[in-house]
């Protein structure tokens, strides 16, 4: 599965618009995520280690909720979006 990235996020992760990894479900992947970055840990899960609501996902360009139990392929993309504030 592949994680992509843009926004402000990229500064968290050396740049990089891709990272892959080879997990079975989205919390595999983010634990290796996290283990390999773990800046973003903070950055994206609450304090009870869910992720925040804040953080919208898309798996192949659906927006899908955040079920980390949720299986993942191998040709899978998960683009995490984060919400941006503004005055």
């Amino acid at each position: 599965m592949t994680f992509l990235f843009s926004g402000s996020l990229l500064r968290y992760v050396g740049y990089r618009r891709r990272i892959d990894y080879e997990t079975g479900t989205l919390a595999a992947a983010f634990g290796v995520l996290f283990s390999d970055y773990p800046d973003l840990k903070g950055l994206l899960t609450q304090p009870d280690g869910s992720l925040r609501r804040t953080l919208r996902l898309a798996i192949n360009n659906e927006v899908v909720r955040s079920d980390l139990a949720r299986p993942l392929a191998a040709e899978d993309a998960v683009e995490i979006m984060t919400a941006i504030a503004g005055g």
